[in-house]
């Protein structure tokens, strides 16, 4: 009732009454806007996403109501890294980050984000969440939003505002397991021209396939945001993250498999009655097989081609030694960051073994989702391996040993896959 409040008054109507007594117009107004692809968000967000509502932001795709929603907006961008210069993007820019220091170790830093016109002044943060997903995705790095547009009404920011935009995304910076909050220049030109690229792109694309596809960057949005707290969802939400655009890339016909020996099922089917009701429950079983694991592997294998995975994946080093090199550029960072003698790079696997991996990697998924079944992997964040990490089990006497593939090699596997197949659209 409060949207239709605010829609009643931009048109003209003052009265409560009135409002009420136009219910029949109101049905049809919406039923209209419904039809012409204007979206409303609810009129309060209650510190809740929706993130339907974030898509719909981002990418207008529809006319805002007239004198209801116009006038510059902003919301906020909280990244895990220093932005020292403005990131301009035509429709819309980052502002050079605002760093929060915080108790302890942790810092916040905080962004401005100068939306496009079309966002408009209601619930104008909705662009920052989609805009954080996005950034995330391109960057792999966890950044957010704030749930609600209360700051983003304010011109200008007091220290008490900043504290509380900083309680949105606290970033440890030093101790164990700590986030390299210093990027170099030329990562940070890589990360604009990136994000420049894929933006461009998503405004350009059919509206199924942009929906699509942000619906996936959601995913491993997601899922970099809660690795730390639960490594097995946020290695379900990578896996099911490609496998989302799989479905549409990979057709079940391309990967369906037909029994050696079903031929000669047929025959004897035809000759003996109870063979044939058997005959029959395999073929339903068979139909019914979306062989959404072989679709993925299949997927990967084509929109990320094993002889590219060294360049998706930073070593876990390589934070440590671009600090290294900016105090001191002729040093040499070859040990830090060089292929050890006890690791295992793509190039050293047979097509089957990597087939292996990545049929594996769906198959721990589902063990995550079915049963709640972690992944096994022993080190969440391994800094001696750039690529997989050894899995051993005994059992009895019994040794099972195989390659299990790091979060940073499926994150940046979906990253790549997913945009060399929007780049096909």
């Amino acid at each position: 009732m409060d949207t239709l409040i605010k829609v009643f008054i931009s048109i003209g109507y003052k009265g409560i009454g009135e409002i009420f007594e136009l219910s029949k117009r109101a049905c049809a107004l919406l039923k209209m806007l419904s039809f012409s692809g204007v979206h409303m968000s609810r009129a309060v967000t209650s510190d809740h996403v929706l993130f339907d509502e974030c898509i719909n932001a981002f990418r207008s795709e529809g006319e805002m109501l007239p004198n209801f929603d116009k006038g510059k907006s902003i919301s906020y961008l909280l990244t895990p890294f220093l932005l020292p210069k403005i990131w301009d993007f035509n429709l819309f820019s980052v502002e050079p980050s605002v760093q929060v220091m915080l108790p302890g170790a942790y810092s916040a830093f905080i962004c401005k984000i100068n939306n496009p016109d079309s966002v408009g002044t209601h619930n104008s943060h909705l662009f920052g969440i989609a805009l954080s997903a996005v950034v995330s995705f391109t960057t792999l790095k966890p950044c957010k939003s704030t749930r609600d547009d209360y700051l983003c009404r304010r011109e200008k920011l007091s220290e008490l505002d900043y504290n509380q935009l900083a309680l949105h995304h606290p970033i440890l910076t030093a101790g164990p397991g700590f986030n390299h909050s210093s990027v170099s220049d030329s990562k940070l030109l890589e990360m604009q021209s990136e994000l420049q690229e894929l933006t461009s792109k998503l405004m350009s694309v059919d509206s199924k396939v942009y929906r699509l596809v942000m619906q996936s960057i959601r995913m491993i949005h997601l899922s970099l945001l809660v690795k730390r707290d639960d490594f097995g969802l946020a290695y379900l939400l990578v896996v099911s993250a490609i496998e989302a655009i799989a479905q549409h890339a990979v057709k079940r016909n391309k990967v369906k498999k037909k029994h050696p020996q079903e031929n000669e099922w047929k025959k004897r089917a035809k000759e003996d009655l109870m063979f044939e009701e058997l005959f029959k429950s395999y073929l339903d079983s068979r139909g019914n097989n979306q062989y959404l694991r072989e679709r993925f592997v299949l997927f990967i294998e084509t929109y990320a081609p094993v002889k590219d995975w060294e360049s998706y994946v930073e070593h876990p080093m390589s934070g440590v030694a671009d600090t290294i090199i900016t105090h001191n550029p002729k040093q040499d960072v070859g040990h830090l960051i060089g292929k050890k003698w006890f690791e295992k790079y793509p190039d050293d696997l047979s097509p089957s073994e990597i087939e292996l991996i990545l049929s594996d990697a769906y198959v721990h998924r589902s063990c995550f989702i079915h049963r709640g079944e972690q992944p096994p992997h022993n080190d969440p964040n391994p800094s001696l391996h750039r690529f997989f990490q050894d899995y051993r089990s005994y059992n009895g006497f019994n040794l099972e040993e195989k390659l299990l593939p790091n979060y940073e090699l499926l994150v940046g596997l979906a990253k790549h896959s997913i945009i060399n197949w929007l780049n096909t659209k």
